[in-house]
C-alpha cells in the first residue's frame, strides 16, 4: 500500500514539471518510468531429519549415516514440497511402509546390495522463491542373507520366500502368485532360529512357524495350504535354497531319496534310490522301495528317464523313455557342500498326487550332528544324531513336549547313508543326513507313513 501511494505522488510531481516546461510543440510526455520491483532473493529450504525417531546429525560433508532397516523421516521446516528420491547404484534402495505427503517424507529403507550405497531424498518447494533441497544418506551394505529363496514345501508346492533381515520382514509367494507377508523375529528359546509372524498362526498355540538359515539355505516350517483342500492351512516343513546347480555336468550322483505323496484325506511315504548319470542326461529310479539301484533288477527294473534343462536355470525336466505321459522336474541344490535333490509338484498321472521329494548322495559317512526343524505334525524341535542313536525333543502346537529316542540301524541292504529306527509304538522311520541337513520320513506301509521331518544344523 505504501509503494502504491509513493507512485501516485511521483506521478503528480511529474505532471507539474511538464506544465512548466513551456508549451513548445508537443514534445512532452517524458515523465520518470515506473520501476519493476527487485526480484526476491531465493531462500534456502531447511529440513528436519529423523532416523528411527531420533534427530540425526549430518557429517562434515552434509550427509547422514544410516543402515538398511532404519526408518528415515524428512520434513520441511516450513511450507509444502514435492518429493522425489533416488539411489546410487540405481535401484539399490527400496522402501517399506512409505508415508509421503507434501509436509513429510518417511519410509523404512532396504538395500539390495552388501556394498555401501547413496540414497537421496529431494524436496522441491511449492514456493517458487525457495530453493530445492537434497538430503543425502550414506547407506551401509545390507545383510548378506537378504534375498529370494526357492521353496520346496512338504505340501507338494514350489514357492518363493523373500527374506530381509534388515527390515526383519518376509514375503512368501505361492505357486498362484498370492503373497503372505509379515515380520520375522529372533526365537529367544533357540539360538539361530527365527519366528515367522503370520495371521495364519492360531491364537493360544505354540508358534511353530520358524526357520533356520545356513549359508544359502533356509529350512523351516510355515502355514502352507493343505494339499487338495483349498482354504485350509497347516504348519508343514520346507527347504528353500538359493544356490541351485545350473551346470548339467554337475548333477550326477546316486541319491537316497525320501518323499511323501499327498491326497486330501491320505498321506503316504515314498522311499527310493535314484541315479543321475551320463553328465546329467539320464535319470534312473528303482521301482522297489527295498532295493539299491544296483540291485534293481526285473521285475522291479529301474525306470529310465531322459533329462533336459527346464525353462528356468537350475530346473531339470525328466520324461519316461517308455511312457511320455510320465514326466516331472527336479532341482539340485548345494547344501553343506553336497548336492541335494529337491522336487515338488503334482504328479501328472492318476491319481495326481501332490508330491515332495528330497534326496542326499549315497555315502558311507554318517556324521555326528544336531539339527532343528519342523515336521508334518506341526511340531518343532531339535534332534541329535550319532552313529547308533537318534534323540529328539519336539514342541507340539498345544505347547506340550514330546521326547523321542531310537536306535539306528541299516535301512536297506546295500544302501549306505540311509538308516532306520523304531520308536515304542512301534512306528518305523527312515533317516538321511549329511551333517547340515537332516531328513526323517515314515516307513512305507507302516503307521508313520506320510510323516516327514526336516532339520538344519
Amino acid at each position: 500500500m505504501k509503494w502504491f501511494s509513493m507512485a501516485a505522488g511521483t506521478a503528480v510531481l511529474v505532471g507539474g514539471l511538464a506544465a512548466c516546461g513551456g508549451g513548445g510543440g508537443g514534445g512532452g510526455g517524458g515523465g520518470f518510468p515506473l520501476l519493476a520491483p527487485a526480484p526476491a532473493t531465493p531462500v534456502a529450504l531447511a529440513v528436519n531429519v529423523l532416523v528411527n525417531g531420533n534427530t540425526a546429525t549430518a557429517d562434515s560433508n552434509g550427509r547422514y549415516a544410516v543402515k538398511p532397516g532404519d526408518t528415515i523421516t524428512v520434513t520441511p521446516a516450513s511450507g509444502t514440497v514435492d518429493w522425489t528420491s533416488s539411489s546410487a547404484p540405481s535401484g539399490a534402495i527400496s522402501l517399506r511402509n512409505p508415508a509421503i505427503s507434501n509436509t513429510k517424507w518417511s519410509a523404512q529403507i532396504s538395500s539390495s546390495t552388501t556394498a555401501t550405497s547413496v540414497f537421496t531424498v529431494s524436496a522441491k518447494p511449492t514456493d517458487p522463491n525457495t530453493l530445492s533441497k537434497d538430503t543425502v544418506f550414506n547407506v551401509s551394505g545390507g545383510d548378506a542373507r537378504n534375498g529370494s529363496y526357492k521353496v520346496f514345501a512338504a505340501n507338494g508346492t514350489k514357492q518363493t520366500l523373500a527374506l530381509n533381515f534388515d527390515t526383519m520382514s518376509y514375503v512368501m509367494t505361492d505357486e498362484t502368485g498370492a503373497t503372505s507377508s509379515d515380520g520375522i523375529e529372533v526365537d529367544k528359546s533357540e539360538t539361530g532360529t527365527y519366528l515367522f509372524r503370520s495371521q495364519r498362526n492360531e491364537a493360544g498355540k505354540a508358534i511353530n512357524t520358524r526357520f533356520r538359515i545356513n549359508g544359502d539355505t533356509v529350512v523351516g516350517a510355515f502355514q502352507f495350504r493343505v494339499a487338495k483342500v483349498p482354504g485350509s492351512y497347516a504348519t508343514q516343513p520346507f527347504v528353500a535354497p538359493r544356490a541351485l546347480v545350473t551346470d548339467q555336468n554337475e548333477i550326477d550322483g546316486i541319491y537316497n531319496r525320501l518323499g511323501v505323496n499327498l491326497q486330501a484325506t491320505s498321506r503316504a511315504s515314498n522311499i527310493r534310490q535314484a541315479l543321475i548319470g551320463l553328465h546329467g542326461t539320464v535319470f534312473q529310479l528303482c521301482n522297489d522301495a527295498t532295493k539299491a539301484i544296483a540291485d534293481c533288477l526285473p521285475p522291479a527294473a529301474p525306470i529310465n528317464y531322459t533329462v533336459s534343462p527346464g525353462a528356468t536355470p537350475g530346473v531339470w525336466n525328466i520324461v519316461n523313455t517308455a511312457d511320455p505321459t510320465d514326466t516331472g522336474a527336479f532341482s539340485i541344490a548345494r547344501i553343506g557342500g553336497q548336492n541335494v535333490y529337491l522336487s515338488a509338484g503334482t504328479n501328472p498321472q492318476a491319481p495326481n498326487d501332490d508330491v515332495f521329494r528330497i534326496g542326499l548322495p549315497e555315502t558311507a559317512t554318517w556324521p555326528v550332528t544336531t539339527s532343528s526343524g519342523g515336521d508334518t505334525d506341526g511340531t518343532w524341535g531339535s534332534a541329535n544324531y550319532d552313529a547308533t542313536t537318534y534323540q529328539a525333543i519336539l514342541a507340539r502346537p498345544d505347547t506340550t513336549f514330546r521326547a523321542f529316542g531310537a536306535i539306528l540301524g541299516s535301512a536297506r541292504t546295500n544302501i549306505n547313508g540311509m538308516k532306520k529306527f523304531t520308536d515304542t509304538t512301534p512306528a518305523n522311520f527312515v533317516a538321511i543326513q549329511n551333517g547340515v541337513l537332516t531328513v526323517v520320513v515314515g516307513e512305507t506301509g507302516g503307521a508313520s507313513t506320510g510323516y516327514m521331518q526336516i532339520g538344519l544344523h
